[in-house]
């Protein structure tokens, strides 16, 4: 069984980056997959404070100092075999509640108890934007290297998805979910999750295959 965690990183909720990431997901059509979604706009997650208590004194139960959010979205990473990150670009970058859940996922690169559990998991990366040439490219790529630096599988492409016509800034009035109407965008969010699935097969038949030689 392949388990895939989606994070929606945006603060509307059932907005164009759930339902993108939603939209993806469904569209891996395999007995063999499960999928949850997480939207950080019904969590509360603060900041990380960089108190360092993790490297010392984490337990198998706690991550972290703080108790909040997180404590949903830790054992849920913990047990992917990939992640999927989606997020809209705010400014050119990631959203802050999307920056906020990653500066806390450091206890899987510090941490005393839990250092190294994202290692040889997948990730992909989903940027939902409203103009053309606004950071999509950019947010993927720190992204991408994000799961480098938790010691992950990125998936060397991601979807990249225009909530506005041709990325231009206009609009049809009634249509609230204008990520959908991006039909490239849309494909390439979706090829994104299939990539992440087939690499996730191959790592679990890998390690399979090592722990009976």
């Amino acid at each position: 069984m392949i388990r895939i965690l989606g994070i929606a990183g945006s603060p509307v909720k059932e907005g164009n980056t759930e339902v993108l990431l939603r939209e993806a997901l469904g569209a891996v059509s395999d007995a063999e997959v499960r999928s949850e979604v997480y939207n950080l706009s019904s969590l509360q997650i603060e900041g990380c404070r960089h108190c360092n208590w993790c490297i010392k004194n984490q337990t198998p139960e706690k991550y972290c100092a703080i108790s909040d959010g997180m404590d949903e979205i830790y054992p849920a990473a913990e047990q992917a075999d990939a992640i999927i990150l989606a997020t809209p670009v705010h400014i050119g970058r990631m959203s802050g509640l999307m920056a906020n859940m990653i500066d806390r996922m450091r206890v899987f690169v510090y941490g005393n108890a839990h250092r190294g559990r994202l290692n040889d998991k997948v990730g992909a990366a989903l940027v939902v934007g409203f103009l053309r040439h606004g950071g999509l490219e950019m947010t993927l790529t720190i992204l991408n290297n994000t799961f480098a630096l938790f010691g992950m599988i990125p998936v060397g492409r991601g979807g990249m998805v225009l909530t506005s016509l041709e990325g231009k800034g206009k609009v049809n009035k009634g249509i609230r979910h204008m990520a959908l109407e991006d039909g490239l965008g849309v494909l390439t969010a979706r090829d994104a999750v299939q990539r992440a699935v087939e690499l996730a097969k191959i790592i679990q038949a890998g390690k399979k295959a090592l722990r009976n030689a």
